[in-house]
């Protein structure tokens, strides 16, 4: 059987099973009756992992990053392999690379514009030598960003000019491969990383976009510029001006005292992680939607996306290639197909920003 077609019993493995999304989606994995192979270096972490899973009998295999010829045996036979590391743009690639040198579609949790962007480049035109597809970016902000920026595109004139933002709603915290992921890349994150306009990638500020007035608020927020991967996925399905992604303010000016003493110190995350993606989509002629999505768990429901697109994957019939969710996945189904995990999205009468 070629990795293009149909597939009713998939192998999927999971390189970073023992960290806190990799074990939501070993979770989902036992619960969709499949049980995944957990590649790593450490096989007593592994095997608590999968044990805590309820999957104790699952095949571990062990293989480090820095052993190229032992990752990819590690994927040998493998259909999807799901990476959930922290830090792509320091970790990431051996296991993309591995994935494709093995046969095996490839996705991950990733959050980094420059680990995505290399993907593309990089690796696209490897994994469609290859005959596999790889689908970057898989979280609970980019795959909604990349399909909800879709739909709410095609309900304004084109080309549409977009803004999204993540809006935490729990009093939860991060995880310690968040902080990791944001060190990794700390003059990424705080110079806000890229937007697109007239065609283009820019760094750099934005002139607009500077307050958005969040579902439920009753007073605009002020935001500034933030990293956002659909930046660079929605341009390839869309017909768009402008692409940014925005944070609230606050929460971007507490990265200038971030610094690697933080990862000792950081608690596991909280219970209370709900979140909105909120996505604004506005036209030439005055005409503008609002997109939402609204989830009870960043991490839980990262993995459950993560986990919805390797089964698909193992499916068959995608290009291969490396493609933006939207490229791959009919958005309203995909969206609608996370309604049984709580996760809800609707698109509708936008309100203005005041940065406009």
């Amino acid at each position: 059987m070629t990795n293009t077609e149909k597939n009713s019993n998939p192998v999927i493995a999971v390189y970073g099973a023992s960290g806190h999304t990799g074990g939501y989606a070993l979770r989902e994995l036992q619960r969709r009756g499949l049980t995944p192979i957990l590649v790593g270096r450490n096989e007593a972490r592994l095997r608590a992992a999968a044990a805590a899973a309820g999957l104790p009998d699952a095949e571990i295999r062990l293989a480090d990053l820095d052993d190229p010829a032992a990752l990819t045996a590690a994927f040998a036979e493998v259909d999807v392999v799901i990476s959930t590391l922290p830090a792509y743009v320091t970790f990431g690639e051996p296991v993309l690379a591995a994935a494709i040198a093995a046969g095996a579609h490839y996705t991950d949790t990733s959050g980094e514009q420059l680990f995505l962007k290399r993907a593309f480049d990089e690796y696209g035109p490897r994994a469609e030598a290859a005959g596999v597809t790889v689908l970057g970016g898989i979280t609970n902000s980019n795959l909604p960003g990349d399909l909800l920026g879709h739909l709410a595109a095609r309900q304004v004139s084109a080309p549409a000019e977009i803004v999204m933002s993540l809006v935490t709603r729990g009093e939860g915290g991060g995880s310690r491969g968040s902080a990791e992921t944001v060190l990794a890349g700390l003059d990424w994150f705080r110079a806000g990383g890229w937007h697109y306009e007239d065609g283009e990638l820019r760094t750099g500020p934005i002139d607009r976009h500077t307050l958005m007035t969040f579902p439920s608020d009753a007073e605009p927020t002020a935001v500034a510029k933030f990293q956002q991967p659909p930046v660079l996925t929605i341009p390839r399905h869309t017909e768009v001006s402008f692409v940014a992604g925005v944070v609230e303010a606050e929460m971007l000016s507490q990265l200038s005292g971030f610094t690697p003493d933080v990862l000792d110190s950081l608690p596991e995350p909280g219970t209370d992680l709900r979140y909105e993606l909120v996505l604004d989509a506005s036209g030439a002629d005055g005409t503008a939607v609002r997109g939402v999505l609204t989830g009870p768990d960043a991490y839980r429901d990262t993995a459950i996306m993560a986990v919805e697109a390797a089964a698909r994957l193992a499916a068959g019939g995608l290009t291969p290639g490396a493609l933006a969710p939207a490229e791959a996945f009919d958005p309203a189904e995909f969206l609608n197909s996370l309604a049984v995990h709580g996760i809800t999205w609707r698109i509708d009468a936008a309100v203005r920003s005041g940065g406009q």
